[in-house]
């Protein structure tokens, strides 16, 4: 059963939480650029009819979906909502943006097999730098989780989510 009780947070807990709300902030401006590239390169003449496009485009959005929610759940941590429900919640969301980035840049190289436009080849390339961009601000973030949670907690926490979502037969 989840314990949905407030849970108190140390001075150094706070301090860790806090660390990686900054480091949240920052990566809110790369996935801001990258949406915007997606959806430029989705809209480009050259590049809109590729075969994976709207696959590619949610990929994107389930990646921006996931920084989003792990915004809100360490924003809502420094409330009295912060629980082992809103914990569950944070690892969860954080979990969406690694798997989501790595079928972004498969379904992009896909895609630009299809483009010869250079002006949509200007973006994918454009798109290739964002998402390196994206996977280093990822490792930031696994590391502020790993510092607020600790690692071995994280990883349980993550571990015990996905044996939660996985359909015994």
């Amino acid at each position: 059963m989840l314990d949905t009780w407030p849970m108190r947070m140390s001075v150094e807990e706070k301090q860790r939480l806090l660390d990686w709300w900054k480091t949240m902030e920052s990566a809110k401006l790369i996935v801001q650029r990258l949406v915007s590239q997606v959806s430029e390169l989705r809209l480009h003449p050259e590049s809109s009819h590729a075969d994976g496009m709207i696959l590619f485009y949610r990929a994107i959005s389930e990646i921006s979906y996931g920084y989003a929610g792990v915004r809100g759940g360490v924003r809502r941590a420094f409330t009295s909502e912060y629980s082992e429900g809103l914990q569950i919640n944070m690892v969860m969301c954080h979990s969406f943006a690694p798997k989501f980035a790595v079928d972004a840049k498969i379904l992009l190289e896909r895609i630009a097999k299809q483009i010869t436009g250079p002006n949509a080849l200007i973006l994918v390339e454009q798109i290739r730098v964002t998402l390196f961009e994206n996977d280093m601000m990822l490792n930031k973030l696994e590391k502020k989780a790993h510092a607020f949670f600790g690692k071995k907690n994280f990883q349980a926490k993550q571990k015990n989510m996905m044996q939660d979502m996985t359909l015994l037969g």
